[in-house]
């Protein structure tokens, strides 16, 4: 058979195919019997759940962001930093046990060092101004 012939015969088989598909959606009658719409029993309950789910979500996010705030004014506070200095001290004591020790590099103690200093400096700056501003109250 030749290759035309062979596309020529495709072509009438896809259209039959086609045909004896589609004579059944054609055939439907508009006044034939529809199902009834019956509304959901369960959809008062799932847009209750929606509610509720939502409003979970949201107390979460305020509570998340309420203590962030209560975080930075800990940070700010003058208790946050005391502790932060005591902490950073510790830190710095740490850092001189283990250079004496040997468990640290000199390179990475300098580093460490420099930093936990620098913070500190930074901590002591913040207490002195929270003294000064209680002073003048």
């Amino acid at each position: 058979m030749s290759t035309q012939k062979q596309f020529w015969l495709r072509s009438a088989c896809r259209a039959a195919i086609l045909m004896l598909c589609a004579s059944p959606v054609l055939a439907q009658e508009d006044n034939s019997p529809r199902s009834a719409v019956v509304p959901s029993p369960m959809g008062i309950h799932t847009w209750f759940i929606i509610v509720a789910f939502g409003a979970i979500l949201a107390w979460c996010i305020s509570y998340s962001l309420q203590l962030q705030r209560d975080s930075l004014e800990r940070m700010k506070s003058r208790e946050g930093l005391l502790l932060r200095k005591k902490k950073f001290m510790e830190d710095l004591a740490k850092l001189e046990s283990q250079r004496d020790a040997g468990a640290i590099s000199e390179q990475q103690f300098k580093r460490q060092y420099v930093n936990t200093r620098l913070r500190l400096a930074k901590v002591l700056e913040l207490l002195e101004q929270n003294q000064d501003a209680a002073e003048d109250h």
